[in-house]
């Protein structure tokens, strides 16, 4: 028979007699050839050494494996050479290291190793210098790239920061440090790289050291717990980088230095970052720094404090346009709520806070102060929810907003009597409402109303017009105008230029419906009249009055259904109404 060459044969053979070639048949009865499975080779598995639990004298040239130093081995003298080249070292409660001049504790450098250090409150790990009790003693703790998931926690660590790095420098990722003190140090106490990332920072102290008391990436900012206690006038600077994720920044007590642009930008297309920021924060913006918020990828902020403890977005330098400002884009969502802008607008387009595209936004209770340029609301497809009871100071021009996004400004808005408040042109398709915000307001470019949306203005408002503007009403799928003024406080339209004709009309076309004018006042319009009702549009006119106009204030077409009362005309004007001839019995 033949057999698998995988499988090995036993034979049982009778004894050959004369020692001939051939093999004898077997003899009934017995055995028969058994096939047997090959056994699989014996693989060895290498064991782990066992840590290292002896307690060193001192600590001197690199080192691989797991070392422990437990509480028993006191005081431990650190060398300069001695780094964990791989494996871990664990130190644990009531330990004292103690670095020469120029030592350091290095972990992670070219190969996987970590730290941990297990002390407690009644029983800290210590680190500190061997003989000279002065800052800059001894280098640092330094955790590269490849000591992923150390943990530190209960650690003192004095007189440390000999160097470029300061004492605690951290490339590594998930890292831990808590219920710590970190006193009498040279440079940033505890400065993390942009690759590197703390995942908690909590419970620690720090005393008598320079600032700023920590330099980070965007991404270990959520990590700083609001229970850390930091040196009084000291700050953390957060570095250029990306906030991807939903994360949450609490108030340290001390202020956040924005070092460079910072993006709140999703990983992906449809998953959305996250920004917020606690009441009492404080970011301080350098002159060249600035955030965007949903530029290219979903993002939004959240900025909402209290009356008691506001969000403030500030400037190092304390003078108008020392830093840019906050811009939302076509993917930003934003809520700023009792939040205080200063100090801001380097670019004056864009003001210190800038929305375009289709972000949405709530401002409410806020303060602009001292800026070069306030609140720029650019572009029709912007969804306010909220703006109102805002306060601006000193922010010239106050407020740059599309004709659109006018319209969804709230009550109770105050501006300085120079706020410079402009309206740009260009189309309204929903509805809006033009508050009156107590000072006159520029508008720069015509003004289309609609898609059946209904443009209404409001008691008080006081328009001045760039040469040629017009307010056209219905041209496209129909709308309408509501101009609401009163006797003791008209509507007004003036050229900024107080000429007759520098303006065009108010022109309502035939599709135009629902349209109501009162006490309006108007200067320096051209046209064939100040206001022209074309088609078969219909108009309740009450108390107009048009000033150095070029033509008469009203004209209608004959199909239009216009019924007007007090229409008047004054300063060179050539007529108040014109009604149409030639429209047969």
């Amino acid at each position: 028979m033949r057999l698998s060459p995988a499988l090995a044969l036993v034979l049982v053979l009778p004894a050959c007699e004369g020692g001939g070639d051939d093999v004898a048949s077997p003899e009934p009865g017995a055995v028969e050839p058994v096939a047997v499975p090959a056994l699989p080779p014996t693989v060895s598995t290498p064991r782990k050494a066992p840590p290292i639990t002896d307690c060193p004298q001192s600590l001197d040239s690199p080192e691989s494996g797991d070392r422990i130093i437990g509480s028993a081995c006191g005081r431990v003298t650190v060398k300069q050479g001695y780094r964990v080249e791989t494996g871990s070292l664990t130190i644990e409660a009531g330990v004292t290291l103690a670095f020469e001049p120029g030592a350091e504790l290095t972990v992670g450098y070219q190969k996987p190793g970590q730290l941990f250090v297990k002390g407690t409150r009644d029983q800290p790990v210590l680190f500190t210098s061997t003989e000279l009790k002065a800052i800059g003693a001894w280098r640092g703790v330094y955790l590269y790239e490849h000591a992923d998931g150390s943990e530190i926690a209960g650690l003192h660590l004095e007189f440390g920061g000999e160097g470029i790095r300061g004492p605690v420098y951290v490339l590594a990722d998930d890292v831990k440090i808590d219920d710590s003190v970190i006193r009498d140090t040279l440079d940033v106490p505890v400065h993390v790289s942009q690759h590197g990332r703390l995942i908690s920072f909590s419970g620690n102290r720090l005393e008598r050291v320079s600032s700023p008391a920590m330099l980070l990436p965007p991404s270990s900012v959520a990590a700083v717990a609001a229970d850390n206690v930091f040196p009084e006038g000291s700050v953390i600077h957060v570095l250029k980088g990306v906030v991807r994720e939903r994360v949450r920044w609490a108030n340290p007590g001390i202020p956040f230095v924005i070092g460079g642009l910072l993006e709140i930008a999703g990983e992906e297309e449809d998953v959305e970052a996250l920004l917020e920021l606690t009441p009492g924060t404080t970011l301080r913006f350098d002159e060249d720094a600035y955030i965007n918020v949903g530029y290219y990828r979903p993002g939004s902020l959240r900025a909402e404090g209290t009356a008691e403890a506001p969000i403030v977005f500030t400037a190092m330098e304390r003078e108008p346009g020392a830093w840019r400002g906050v811009n939302l884009y076509k993917n930003a969502t934003a809520s700023f709520s009792h939040a205080t802008f200063e100090y801001g607008g380097r670019r004056v387009d864009s003001g210190v806070l800038f929305a375009n595209s289709r972000a949405a936004l709530s401002v409410a209770d806020c303060k602009f102060v001292n800026n070069h340029g306030g609140v720029v609301l650019e572009g029709g497809d912007l969804r306010i929810s909220e703006f109102a009871r805002n306060t601006f100071e000193a922010s010239i021009p106050s407020l740059q907003a599309s004709a659109q996004a006018f319209g969804a400004l709230g009550e109770g808005n105050v501006f300085p009597p120079d706020a410079q408040l402009r309206i740009e042109g260009g189309r309204i398709e929903r509805d809006a409402r033009w508050r009156d915000p107590g000072q006159a307001i520029e508008v720069t470019s015509p003004i289309w109303v609609q898609s059946e949306a209904t443009l209404t203005i409001d008691a008080g408002v006081d328009l001045r017009v760039r040469d040629g503007f017009t307010l056209a009403v219905g041209e496209v799928y129909g709308g309408s105008v509501r101009i609401e003024g009163t006797a003791a406080a008209p509507v007004t339209i003036f050229g900024v230029h107080d000429r007759r004709g520098t303006w065009d009309a108010i022109r309502l076309h035939p599709r135009s419906t629902g349209n109501v004018i009162q006490h309006l006042r108007l200067r320096n319009a051209g046209g064939e009249a100040a206001v022209s009702v074309l088609g078969e549009a219909d108009l309740k006119v009450d108390h107009l009055s048009c000033a150095r106009c070029y033509s008469p204030a009203l004209t209608w077409a004959c199909g239009a259904q216009v019924v007007a009362s007090e229409v008047t005309f004054q300063d060179g004007s050539p007529a108040g109404l014109s009604a149409p001839s030639g429209c047969g019995s």
